[in-house]
């Protein structure tokens, strides 16, 4: 049978003028690929000048490549948090390869191709933060302008190891809990923050919250997006708004937003957020 081409056409944009609790069960989903590339599936969070925030998720086997329509070389910092399943992450353009387990990051740099594969017999899923956004001209129409990619690598060759001279991690950089920067936040310093990621383009950090425990005030000089990673999360504003996020929901708070966060469980709790350029 004889595959039907996709052209490729902008992904949609959702923005937010107020804060906002987007509940996934509700959330409507995105598919972009061709049979070359391979098919995904997308929960777009948000989408504007500010903040880029997904998941991802492609079936128990399953991979995306790229094809002519379909270049997966963008011009933004990307860091892509393993939620369900198990990631592969390839650079076809130079071999280098990684397993990625949930809970686990890799982040790496504009211009690097990529590949990624679903090695597990659950569904994967990915948070995906990406910045600059694509609304900035870093995605799709960026990656038309680069060179198609025909001679792929899934392994590298020529090397020793070990090796003074190797670099196992060199286009990736794999984010585990050991390699997060740690801090405590707020007046009574009770809250506990993990740094994942901070360079010029991406700010990426974990709140927790230990069994029911209420955080001090947040308040972030610029817009900030979240995915919750436990169900039972409160979020309760400066105006007496309140949400409950459960797992997987995501929330958009405009910049100088006052906040404070408290976990309803009788067990630790997380939320992923990413601060907007």
């Amino acid at each position: 049978m004889i595959g039907v081409m996709m052209t490729y056409k902008p992904s949609p944009k959702p923005n937010f003028h107020e804060p906002t609790h987007i509940e996934y069960k509700k959330m409507e989903t995105y598919m972009w690929g061709d049979d070359e590339a391979g098919k995904v599936k997308d929960w777009i969070y948000v989408s504007n000048e500010s903040l880029h925030q997904i998941i991802f998720g492609l079936e128990p086997g399953g991979s995306f490549k790229h094809s002519d329509q379909y270049r997966t070389i963008f011009g933004a910092d990307e860091l892509l948090y393993v939620l369900s399943g198990v990631l592969i992450i390839n650079n076809p353009e130079t071999g280098e390869t990684h397993k990625v387990l949930p809970g686990e990051s890799v982040y790496f740099q504009k211009d690097t191709w990529h590949h990624a594969f679903n090695y597990s017999d659950e569904y994967l899923q990915v948070l995906e933060f990406f910045s600059p956004p694509p609304i900035t001209g870093t995605s799709g129409a960026y990656a038309k302008e680069k060179k198609l990619l025909k001679n792929l690598k899934y392994k590298r060759d020529n090397y020793s190891y070990p090796s003074e001279n190797f670099k196992n991690e060199n286009a990736f950089k794999i984010i585990r809990s050991s390699n997060y920067i740690w801090s405590l936040e707020g007046k009574n310093k009770q809250s506990l923050i993990a740094t994942l990621v901070k360079t010029i383009s991406l700010d990426v950090k974990i709140i927790n919250l230990k069994s029911l425990q209420e955080s001090d005030v947040f308040n972030f000089k610029n817009h900030t997006t979240y995915l919750s990673l436990s169900d039972n999360l409160e979020v309760n504003l400066d105006n007496h708004k309140k949400f409950i996020l459960n797992k997987k929901d995501g929330l958009y708070l405009p910049h100088d937003t006052s906040f404070k966060l408290k976990n309803l469980n009788n067990f630790e709790a997380n939320i992923i957020l990413c601060i907007g350029i």
